[in-house]
């Protein structure tokens, strides 16, 4: 997936536990390398493999198709969707926004992207308060302006057992403290997948 090879918000039974979902949110999903990188200098992502882990994966991996099953609008950046990310999401009934300060001509059979040019942070906090959840499906750059708006509900990391050294970092540092609560978590093929949300 991109930058924000996402992974979501918990919303059910967890390991004997339940946690209430969130009505409207607005959620990260993504995987991080063990020193906080999500891509590297390349903006690649092939370090992000399964390596086994024999009698420490959990019985719910928390699958990234049960937390889409969840989300009604999907947010990208203009990089992700020149990379042609979007495409993943077509026919899936989601609306999906890609925020870009040149929306293209549409393609064909494109009907379904929603281009936005201005104020994305103003149309999805809309979309959240009518009690739609949103998923930020990256990139960084989109990440951090809804970060530095404080307005991030929940977010899902799965931490990949790789130290990259360099790389695009996960958080930029130019966002408010976020208080976090954990309500769920799993481990599979060696990542860690942790699931917070807003205390």
């Amino acid at each position: 997936m991109s930058v924000i090879i996402s992974e979501g918000v918990g919303g059910s039974r967890r390991y004997g536990r339940t946690v209430s979902s969130l009505t409207g949110s607005i959620s990260l999903r993504l995987a991080m390398s063990l020193d906080g990188y999500i891509a590297d200098e390349r903006g690649g992502y092939d370090w992000i493999v399964p390596v086994p882990s024999p009698g420490l994966d959990t019985t719910d991996p928390l699958p990234f198709e049960a937390f889409l099953d969840d989300v009604d609008v999907v947010v990208m950046g203009r990089h992700c969707y020149d990379q042609g990310q979007h495409r993943d999401y077509a026919g899936l009934g989601k609306r999906l926004i890609v925020a870009t300060s040149s929306p293209p001509a549409p393609a064909p059979g494109e009907g379904f992207v929603e281009f936005v040019s201005q104020d994305v942070v103003g149309i999805v906090r809309a979309a959240r308060d009518a009690g739609e959840r949103c998923f930020l499906f990256g990139g960084g750059v989109l990440v951090e302006t809804f970060l530095a708006s404080d307005m991030v509900d929940a977010l899902t990391v799965s931490i990949v057992p790789v130290l990259l050294g360099k790389g695009r970092p996960l958080f930029g540092g130019r966002h408010p403290q976020l208080d976090l609560a954990l309500t769920a978590y799993a481990v599979q093929d060696s990542k860690v997948r942790l699931v917070y949300r807003r205390r």
